[in-house]
This record gives C-alpha cells, sequence and structure tokens, in this order.
C-alpha cells in the first residue's frame, strides 16, 4: 500500500463518471471537508497476501501523522496512480473498507467514492509535516526460489506514453537525444548515458570554475553515516520518513538525504579561529530520498540526486557581506542559461528549532540584504526550513514556467547542536553563523528544466557532441576522418559520419540530434581547404570557410558559454 498525507485547509471532490464498471452508485454532488488530513491511498498486487497486515500498519500511520499535525478529520482518497502495479478491485475495496473502518473508531473519517473519476480540489497548509508519504509492506512473505532468468526478464526500462506528455518534456529529450533511462531495478535513479553524462560533468566544471573564483573550498564526505548525526542535527525527528536506513555492525545507519551534517564534521575536525573565517566549503554531494514511486516524475523527482551543496561559516559582522556574495554568484551561475530569476523569502514555520528572537534576527538579516541589493522579492510567510529562514531562487523558462531550484539558508541552529566554535580576536570562543546554500539545487532537475526551456538545442559549450563532420561521397571519407582527428585533438566533442546515404539524410539525422554546428566534405571542399559549414537550425550552409576561422568561432562560443552557436 502507498500513501501520501497531506495536511489541508481543505479538500472538495465531485465524482465525475466511473472509472471501472463495478464501481457502486454514488452521489454526484460536491464535497468538501475542511481542515484535515487527505490520505491517498493505492492497493497494490503485493498487498493480497496479507492484506489485514497492511491495513493495521496504515491505520498506525496514519494515527501518528494525524497525532503529528493534531488533525481530527481524515478523507481516505482511492488514487491508483500512486502505484504501477495496482491490485485487483476486489482486494482494493476491501482494503479501504477495513481502512476507513478501523480509522473511524478515532476520527471523523470520509473515503472519497472508490472506482470513480473525480475532480478535485486541494488546498495544502505547506508547513513542514504538510506532506508526507508512507509505503507499507505485507509483514510476512513466503520465501521463495529465486529465478535468475525470470528475474533478468523483469528487469524492464521505464516506458514513455507520448500521447500523455507535452512535446518538448524532457523525458522525450533525452530519449531522442540518447541522454539517460530508467528502469524498474532503480525507481528514481537515473542511468546516465554517455552523451547525458557530458551535460553534467560540464555543470561541474563550470559550477567549480565559479566556486573557486568565489573562495570555495571543496570537499567530500561518506554517504552513509549513523542514526546518530542525524539525529543530532534534527533531521531524524523532521525527516525520517524520507531516509533510508540500513544496518551495519549492529547499528542503524543512514544513507544521507542532506550533505550537510557531513560538512559540519569537517568544520570541527580541528579547532578553528576568526582568521579562516569567513570559511565557504562547497559540496557536490550524492543524496537520496524516500519517495513514492507514482510521485516520480523523470529528473524532476527523484530518488537519487547530487545537490551542489555549499555551507559558509562566519561571523556576525561578516554575515550580509556573505549573503550578498551568494546573491551575486547565484546571478553567474544562472546567466548561461537564459533563466530569468525570481525571488521569494520564507520565514519562521509554526513547528521550528530555536528561539524566536534568533529567527527575527536572521530574518532581519535576509531581509535587509536584498533591499540593499535592489532585489525584489515576495514575502512568504511561515514557509522557511525547520532551522532558519532563507531565500529560494526561482528560474523562468522559455514557456513562461516557474521553477524553484537555488536557496540559500541562514542557520543558528545547527551550529549549536553540533557545538561549533572559533577562537575570536578576543581569545574566547564564539559560535559561527552558518549559511547553506545550492544554486543549481538539484543537478538532476536542473538538467530537466534546461532541457525543456530550451527544447534540447544545447549550446555548443554543454552539446554532448559540439560538431557533426560528414563527407558528402566515400572518395571523401578520408579528408572527413583528418577533419574529426583535427577537431578532437583541439579538445572538442566530435563525431564523424561516412556512412552510406545521401548527404541530405545525414544533415537531417545531425539535425534531429541537436548538433550545434555541421560540417560537409565534398571534392569542392577538399581542393579548396575550406570548409562548408551549417549551424544548428540554419536554412543554408556556410560556404569556403578556412579551418583556423571556423575553430577560433567555436572555440569562443565554448569558452564564453554563450547561448546560441
Amino acid at each position: 500500500m502507498k500513501l501520501i498525507a497531506l495536511h489541508s485547509d481543505f479538500i472538495e471532490f465531485e465524482p465525475k463518471k466511473k472509472a471501472v464498471k463495478s464501481a457502486e452508485e454514488t452521489e454526484k454532488a460536491k464535497k468538501r471537508v475542511e481542515d484535515c488530513l487527505v490520505v491517498f491511498t493505492s492497493i497494490e498486487k503485493g498487498d493480497e497476501a496479507g492484506l489485514e497486515s497492511v491495513v493495521a500498519q496504515a491505520v498506525d500511520s496514519v494515527k501518528d501523522i494525524a497525532a503529528q499535525v493534531k488533525a481530527k478529520k481524515v478523507v481516505v482518497y482511492p488514487w491508483v496512480h500512486l502505484t504501477s502495479n495496482p491490485s485487483s478491485l476486489d482486494a482494493a475495496r476491501q482494503a479501504l473498507s477495513m481502512f476507513q473502518k478501523a480509522l473511524s473508531k478515532e476520527f471523523e473519517c470520509i473515503l472519497a467514492p472508490f472506482g470513480f473519476y473525480k475532480k478535485f480540489n486541494i488546498s495544502v497548509k505547506g508547513h513542514p509535516l504538510a506532506e508526507l508519504s508512507r509505503e507499507i509492506t505485507p509483514t510476512s512473505t513466503k520465501a521463495m526460489k529465486f529465478d535468475a532468468a525470470k528475474a533478468l526478464h523483469s528487469i524492464s526500462k521505464a516506458v514513455l506514453s507520448k500521447s500523455e506528455l507535452k512535446e518538448n518534456d524532457h523525458r522525450i529529450i533525452g530519449q531522442n537525444l540518447d541522454l539517460f533511462s530508467f528502469y524498474n531495478v532503480a525507481p528514481g535513479m537515473v542511468f546516465w548515458h554517455p552523451k547525458g553524462l557530458v551535460i553534467y560533468n560540464e555543470l561541474i566544471k563550470f559550477w567549480r570554475e565559479e566556486h573557486r573564483s568565489a573562495g570555495y573550498q571543496e570537499i567530500s564526505t561518506p554517504e552513509i553515516m549513523s542514526d546518530v548525526l542525524w539525529k543530532v542535527s534534527g533531521h531524524w525527528e523532521h525527516y525520517k520518513d524520507h531516509i533510508f536506513i540500513t544496518e551495519y555492525d549492529k547499528r542503524p545507519f543512514v544513507v544521507r538525504p542532506m550533505n550537510c551534517p557531513g560538512g559540519l564534521l569537517v568544520y570541527k575536525s580541528r579547532a578553528r579561529s576568526y582568521k579562516e573565517l569567513p570559511m565557504r566549503v562547497g559540496e557536490l554531494g550524492t543524496v537520496h530520498r524516500v519517495e513514492l514511486s507514482g510521485v516520480l516524475s523523470g529528473l524532476f523527482r527523484v530518488v537519487k540526486f547530487m545537490q551542489d551543496d555549499a555551507h559558509i561559516y562566519c561571523t556576525g559582522e561578516q554575515l550580509e557581506d556573505e549573503l550578498a556574495g551568494v546573491l551575486d554568484l547565484t546571478e553567474r551561475i544562472y546567466a548561461p542559461f537564459g533563466f530569468k530569476c525570481e525571488v521569494e523569502l520564507s520565514t519562521r514555520p509554526k513547528k521550528a528549532m530555536g528561539e524566536k528572537k534568533m529567527w527575527d534576527r536572521a530574518e532581519a538579516a535576509l531581509e535587509s540584504v536584498l533591499k540593499k541589493k535592489k532585489v525584489k522579492y515576495k514575502l512568504n510567510e511561515g514557509e522557511g526550513a525547520f532551522y532558519g529562514p532563507k531565500i529560494d531562487f526561482h528560474v523562468k523558462d522559455s514557456l513562461g514556467r516557474s521553477w524553484q531550484l537555488g536557496t540559500l539558508q541562514l542557520d543558528f541552529q545547527m551550529p549549536e547542536r553540533f557545538n561549533l566554535t572559533y577562537i575570536g580576536e578576543d581569545g574566547k570562543e564564539h559560535t559561527p553563523i552558518m549559511l547553506h546554500r545550492a544554486l543549481y539545487g538539484s543537478f538532476e532537475r536542473f538538467i530537466g528544466v534546461l532541457l525543456e526551456h530550451l527544447n534540447g538545442n544545447l549550446p555548443p559549450w554543454l552539446a554532448p557532441v559540439q560538431v557533426k563532420v560528414i563527407s558528402f561521397s566515400e572518395k571523401n571519407d578520408k579528408a572527413s576522418q583528418k577533419l574529426g582527428g583535427q577537431l578532437f585533438g583541439l579538445g572538442y566533442r566530435v563525431e564523424v559520419d561516412t556512412s552510406s546515404g545521401t548527404v541530405q539524410a545525414k544533415v537531417r539525422d545531425a539535425e534531429l540530434q541537436k548538433i550545434p554546428y555541421i560540417i560537409v566534405i565534398g571534392d569542392k571542399e577538399e581542393k579548396s581547404k575550406t570548409l562548408a559549414v551549417r549551424t544548428h537550425g540554419a536554412k543554408k550552409a556556410e560556404f569556403g570557410i578556412k579551418f583556423e576561422d571556423f575553430e577560433k568561432r567555436l572555440r569562443q562560443k565554448v569558452e564564453s558559454r554563450e547561448l546560441k552557436p
């Protein structure tokens, strides 16, 4: 069984028509339930062997969530879309009936109509516990002999239903350009192909250059660490349902969902002086977060991803300068992609760590630097992280859609929880202020947004293949291979097409692959020692181009990271 629990101001739903013939007749009026816990629920094939066990566990889980958010009303909303392997209709109907009956003993429990297409409208409260997910499995399973051949056959690639996706969906672009794939053996985890990894690595290269210039040092910390660390940080209390937990040496360990606790231990590894501050430390860290398979969405919602986290440790006197420095760096990072950035300031949530006066001080600092930098911003009251207020960076893509990518969070809490100190100019111990920040955010999500923003037309510096060299005929194969070798030797990503077929077909294929530059070598080009160059999207090629002039143009486009070829 899979559940998504949303603490909501209200939910409205209205049955429209039957989704299955066996659905019982129901009143088709709109129903509205206010101030409730909405539990989207799907029953899975594997639940049928232990239905009572699954329902009992689900009831306990909902009770736990309801107690935390102080909900008195529960709406059980059948939503088969959470699973890719639904149970039979009879099993689902039985489980939902048992679920509602058990919950009705302690809550006002409403079951939305089963077996109907429904129109619904929901308002989620937005506090840190407002959106939670659970996966329930039967407590007992029968031991079975492992069949390797059958298991291998079951390993399937995710199938795209293109009819349900928009034309520039990043999943379609990724498939067409051979960038990445997904498999059922690793839900929400990306298999990066060679061409996709080029984009990934070029973004890393750019990130490292800009951060080195901005005075950051790079670290790397373990991906699996003891649960003790996460209890100290507060993530265990506030984030446990999204944490993968394993065991080693008879102790519980966590597959990290965040990078910050490891970074805190690097700071704590030795005594620090005020002369070392501000200390700017970045980590390109892989994290894993538990997500229900039904909410996974290509690169936008994944289980495994890399975050470009960085943490800045500074004094109170240095705080505003460091905040301003992050705003400047954010602008430089987003500039090559043609994004328009919007800023939001989020303040203290209801469930927050630390004293209010510390929060007031932190919020005032963030607001002050935004005003001094003359940055327009929207105020989101009560939407901060549990450990501190934050600035979120939203970008608008070519279709006018807004995406939250980067974030800057001010934290007075974790330095105290981890007992971080530095020796001040007065010879006494002081606690540093800590800034958390990520600019790309999730690399995976950033690449997905970028692919849709540019419709796959990546600029030369990011394109997996920068130049395609095409031979006009078999006689020109040798010259084409030589040119390709020259460009490869200069460090460019180049492919040579000496296959049989017409030049028009080869050019069309290169255009579909969205390669920035296509060079055709024929007898005329060989004789004049020039190139025929076609820029992606152009209607005609340029003839008589000298190699040196083309290479100079290409180098300038790559080094300057210009958006268009």
